[in-house]
């Protein structure tokens, strides 16, 4: 989910971890420097908003993600701030932070876990994880939305593997050049090919239709527009 951020996780445990709490995160303070964020297929519409919504290719697995790109090269998150975040919609793996899901190696169960590293933990202030030795409703709220991104995201891996199917996925290279000259390259991108898709014969056109998957194919596209809001915020802090 968040797994580039994530350094230390530690599965919740209640007779060690009963005092901890999460302090609150509205600068969304661990996507500093990061310049993209995952998305699962329900967020296309809503973050095609405002980010180019593209894919990258994991060099070890060879397995497809769908992102948010929120920066123009490695290092650089444009939406970032210290008074907050500077975009409409929050792509919602960053709100989920420091928790995540794992899945337990002996009966294949899921185990909520956290960030033990995380700036967020502590035993002073923010929510609590445990009262009487017992979990929070805040606690069990948290692991209820990180379950659910959980079934999202398999739901995307669905979404990401027709598309491959269809071989409608292709390497995307984009290329700018600021109004001080300083030029751009982002390498290493895949976007959803939009001439592909218009070659579909109607029997596969019409499975992405029945599937629901033009909607969020629709949105990628148009969002490839949205580079311009990066560097319409990157100008701004020059």
């Amino acid at each position: 989910m968040w797994s580039v951020i994530v350094t230390t996780i530690q599965a919740i445990d209640k007779n060690k971890h009963n005092n901890l709490k999460v302090s609150a995160n509205p600068t969304l303070l661990q996507s500093e420097g990061r310049h993209f964020a995952p998305l699962v297929v329900q967020e296309f519409v809503a973050a095609s908003q405002d980010y180019p919504v593209v894919f990258v290719k994991d060099s070890d697995t060879g397995q497809f993600k769908a992102i948010a790109l929120l920066g123009l090269k490695p290092g650089e998150n444009e939406f970032y701030s210290p008074q907050g975040w500077r975009g409409n919609y929050t792509p919602e793996a960053l709100t989920l932070y420091p928790f995540l899901i794992s899945q337990n190696k002996d009966d294949d169960s899921a185990i909520l876990c956290f960030d033990s590293a995380s700036p967020l933990i502590n035993e002073t202030q923010g929510q609590a994880l445990f009262e009487q030795e017992a979990e929070t409703p805040w606690l069990q709220e948290q692991g209820e939305r990180v379950v659910q991104y959980v079934e999202k995201s398999q739901m995307t891996d669905q979404f990401i593997k027709m598309l491959l199917d269809f071989e409608l996925v292709s390497p995307q290279s984009l290329s700018l050049t600021l109004e001080d000259n300083e030029e751009y390259t982002l390498n290493g991108l895949y976007a959803i090919d939009e001439n592909k898709l218009n070659q579909l014969d109607d029997d596969k056109f019409n499975q992405l239709r029945k599937t629901g998957a033009l909607t969020p194919i629709y949105a990628s596209l148009i969002s490839m527009q949205r580079i311009h809001n990066i560097v319409r915020l990157k100008l701004a802090t020059k």
